[in-house]
């Protein structure tokens, strides 16, 4: 039993020997004349290096490239030998998706090289694909193996969004604000790195953050950035412009540069309040009619439009005055005509409504206004009446006497 086992394990390693020789006995090098694949590429050179590593010579030697999808022969198929227009190149055997090259001799150690030209299809997907090769040799021998190509897909950074942020509702000058930007690698091909910056036109913006830098992105994936600019507290109201760049490389090493304008649109906040009040007469007296002048100044970021007055207080009259339009570091002034009163302290509210970049507002304020007592009569007349009657009764006491 140990003789039988002996001689079966002798004879899987010769066995075993032989077809590692037959392994080894070519070397098989393939290089592309271009750095990748591409859907859509024509005539790319497929170098096929066959080195023999035995001692001996090798005869009647032909290659058989088999060709699938998404590859194609890029010479017409041919099926005669020595009727080629190109020695070197594809042969077809009738369309049956073989390739293949006339008889060569391969001397002991020799080289051979066979330049294949192949198509890609244009609509051939991201991934790799192995093409089966077959070498016959001798008298029915042969020596199979593949060789795995890469074809690479679009490239291809897509930005899914831009959102503007601050603390109210749109931006205001003198604030600061946050831009945010979704991106996503919706092609084939691996991004290596990505660089995104955001380079805004008008001097009144300001980035408060440096560019983000992004490295191996497979296709897919997905990555968010935020932005932190301020704007002047001056700037005009308008839509400032801003330059979203990318820069990138795919796993080919082709580096792509793309520039999108997106736009901070800024709204004006109005700021109405009272810088002085005169009334006419200055000094405001019992039971008789006046004016009221109240100035109303906007101090804010932006016009102020629909601007209207109301007085509320005991007093009658003209109580509603309408202004129109308040632009920005300008005024207007609110005239009432006002019926008398009485004496005394009045108050009252004055209530300015208005509208602005960011909706309808109101702004109330206290008005505090006196009355002064009316003129007295004059003593003098009085005096002189008394005067004369005392002269009169003193005269006539004189004559009686």
């Amino acid at each position: 039993m140990r003789i039988y086992t002996l001689i079966l394990f002798t004879l899987l390693a010769f066995s075993m020997n032989a077809q590692a020789q037959s392994e080894q006995q070519f070397n098989i090098t393939t290089v592309l004349s271009v750095p990748n694949l591409s859907p859509g590429d024509r005539n790319v050179g497929l170098e096929f290096t066959v080195q023999n590593n035995r001692d001996a010579s090798i005869n009647n030697m032909r290659i058989y490239l088999f060709l699938n999808h998404p590859f194609s022969a890029s010479i017409p198929p041919n099926n005669k030998l020595g009727e080629i227009s190109y020695p070197g190149y594809l042969i077809a055997s009738g369309g049956a998706g073989n390739e293949y090259t006339q008889y060569f001799n391969l001397g002991p150690n020799d080289v051979h090289k066979t330049f294949f030209k192949i198509d890609v299809d244009r609509n051939a997907k991201y991934g790799l694909y192995d093409l089966p090769y077959t070498i016959f040799y001798d008298q029915n021998k042969e020596y199979a193996g593949k060789i795995t190509l890469a074809v690479k897909g679009d490239t291809l950074i897509e930005i899914k969004d831009v959102s503007v942020a601050s603390n109210n509702s749109k931006v205001e000058p003198g604030e600061v604000f946050r831009i945010m930007v979704s991106l996503e690698n919706v092609g084939d091909n691996e991004v290596r790195w990505l660089k995104l910056a955001l380079n805004p036109r008008d001097k009144e913006l300001v980035s408060l953050t440096s560019d983000r830098v992004f490295r191996d992105l497979p296709a897919g994936s997905k990555e968010e950035s935020e932005f932190r600019f301020s704007i002047e507290k001056n700037a005009a109201i308008k839509n400032y412009p801003v330059d979203l760049v990318i820069n990138y490389m795919d796993e080919r090493g082709t580096t792509f540069n793309e520039t999108q304008s997106v736009g901070v649109l800024t709204a004006g906040r109005a700021n109405l309040d009272i810088a002085k009040k005169t009334t006419e007469p200055v000094r405001i007296k019992d039971s008789q009619p006046f004016s009221l002048t109240i100035k109303i100044e906007n101090t804010g970021t932006g016009d102020a439009k629909g601007v209207a007055a109301r007085l509320e207080s005991q007093l009658e009259g003209d109580t509603l005055a309408y202004l129109g339009e308040i632009k920005k570091d300008d005024y207007s002034n609110a005239i009432f005509s006002l019926d008398g009163a009485k004496s005394g302290k009045k108050t009252g509210v004055l209530r300015i409504n208005y509208e602005d970049d960011l909706g309808r507002h109101e702004v109330t304020k206290e008005i505090i206004l006196m009355v002064n007592p009316g003129d007295s009569q004059s003593p003098l007349p009085l005096v002189i009446g008394i005067i004369a009657i005392a002269a009169v009764v003193m005269y006539w006491k004189r004559r009686k006497t």
